[in-house]
């Protein structure tokens, strides 16, 4: 057999690396889809202010736009409120950004090293996206991800359906958070300093997505300006750092993402790292694109924390590093050929995926999790339910509120009918609403104590404190003490 006929037997063909990207992806997805599904009891704070401004179906609230929670209400109305809802939307996410870097990776590279670009990613999401929460971040990174790809492939093919599609994905990403204009600023300068698409700048195509991806956004644009700007002064609200400190804080964060992703490279380039001289093509597009997809948004958020002298978390650089992989892989020649590192990389995947889901549940047994994650939600949203019915059989408890988002959000999200929450953040209720119409309030009490605490009786004078002091114990073997909680109604007009 000549070199040639040895190469191409050695090669991976289309339906090869399709059968492996969705058995591996899609083990992982139903993998964290099925454990905290199973094991948990609660969820955390973040996870539960989706849900709960889930059913509003409001274009966003003073701290963020809510595409996050328009897909959990859709998947709420089509698994009739599934308790492992918000870890199915986070592996939704994660498929998508897997898809999107596996489906631009193997543009530019060997069939298995676009396999392994969009392995390398796995825990980095891990540590990025968290499977047991869901929110802003989550929807950002798989938007962020499937615009790069989508807008890199119109520029290759310049076809209508990649322009569209990649308006559409630059439109929701904006409804996810609004670090997305950091993408749309590194797909402009990749678009002036580079003579090759500097030819597309006024072509119908950019046109295009530009015109799609603005109206998708409109909405919340006008509201913005009904709102007076509420998520900008949300905005400001970070705690203080020197000037000078803050933006290497933030990048000094980013180093969890690189090394995890250099983790899985290593069978790849091993100690030997030699830069690759690529001919003028799309795999040196690619390369140049990527970089200043990462670079650009990463200076963007260190200025910004300079300037502001404030602390900006090192999860909002994760949308950055998706392509990390496929980028290294571009930038630097695999010590050995693809056929002989691939099952290596992708063993060495699995082992530290399937490692994380086992100290997972190990901490979980050893009752060293989270306390939320063994909150008795499901028993205190009957019980609120129970208590409101025994006095008002003929009305639905039309609002909920309290001092604790968190457990008075679990109350409305697992009663029957869900009440509209009064969130601080919240533009859809008030504390007059529930004044004038009834609802119910929660808190946690502190030791035998039953009075409503003040600052709720100055919001909600006309309530009137229950008698019932349920006590809910957390399912758990740790010992934690019971859930002690009080409640208060405020009757609707009508009784």
């Amino acid at each position: 057999m000549t070199e040639t006929n040895v190469n191409k037997a050695s090669e991976m063909s289309r339906l090869e690396a399709t059968i492996w990207f969705w058995s591996v992806a899609g083990f992982f997805a139903m993998l964290w889809v099925f454990i905290p599904g199973i094991l948990h009891s609660g969820y955390r704070g973040d996870v539960i202010e989706v849900l709960v401004i889930a059913p509003e179906w409001v274009w966003a609230t003073k701290k963020h736009p809510m595409l996050p929670a328009w897909m959990l209400e859709i998947l709420n109305i089509l698994t009739d409120r599934s308790f492992a809802v918000p870890y199915l939307a986070t592996q939704a996410c994660t498929v998508l950004t897997l898809w999107s870097v596996w489906k631009l990776g193997r543009t530019v590279l060997d069939e298995r090293l676009a396999l392994i670009g969009a392995f390398s990613v796995f825990p980095y999401l891990f540590f990025a996206c968290k499977p047991i929460w869901f929110n802003q971040n989550n929807v950002l990174i798989a938007f962020w991800a499937l615009s790069v790809s989508l807008i890199f492939l119109a520029w290759q093919t310049n076809q209508k359906r990649y322009w569209i599609s990649a308006g559409i994905a630059l439109g929701l990403a904006f409804h996810a958070k609004y670090p997305a204009i950091f993408l749309v600023l590194s797909i402009l300068v990749s678009m002036l300093v580079r003579k090759d698409l500097r030819q597309y700048f006024w072509t119908p195509g950019p046109c295009m997505t530009t015109l799609i991806a603005f109206a998708i956004f409109l909405p919340h644009v006008i509201w913005l300006f009904h709102h007076d700007f509420a998520t900008f002064s949300y905005m400001t609200i970070r705690p203080s750092l020197p000037w000078w400190f803050a933006p290497f804080h933030f990048a000094g964060g980013q180093m969890l993402y690189v090394l995890l992703i250099l983790a899985v490279l290593f069978p790849v380039f091993g100690r030997m790292w030699k830069v690759r001289h690529h001919e003028p093509g799309p795999a040196r597009e690619c390369e140049k694109f990527l970089f200043y997809c990462f670079m650009i948004p990463l200076v963007c958020h260190m200025f910004y924390a300079g300037i502001k002298s404030s602390l900006v978390h090192f999860e909002y650089g994760a949308p950055f590093w998706s392509f990390g992989g496929v980028w290294l892989l571009l930038r630097f020649q695999p010590a050995r050929k693809p056929s002989q590192h691939f099952r290596q990389t992708v063993a060495l995947t699995i082992v530290m995926m399937i490692s994380i889901a086992a100290g997972f549940v190990t901490l979980f047994y050893t009752g060293k999790q989270h306390p939320m994650h063994y909150f008795p939600s499901q028993a205190l949203g009957k019980e609120c339910h129970r208590l409101w019915h025994s006095r008002f059989p003929d009305f639905d408890c039309p609002y909920i509120a309290g001092n604790d988002h968190i457990l008075f959000g679990h109350a409305a999200h697992f009663m029957p009918v869900r009440p509209s929450v009064l969130l601080p953040l919240g533009t859809w209720a008030n504390d007059d609403d529930l004044n004038n119409k009834g609802g119910m309030i929660v808190w946690e009490r502190e030791g035998g104590d039953r009075e409503m605490p003040e600052p709720l009786r100055f919001r909600f004078p006309k309530a009137e404190v229950l008698p019932e002091t349920p006590e809910l114990p957390y399912q758990t073997r740790k010992h934690i003490p019971p859930l002690k909680i009080g409640i208060a109604v405020v009757p609707p007009p009508e009784t």
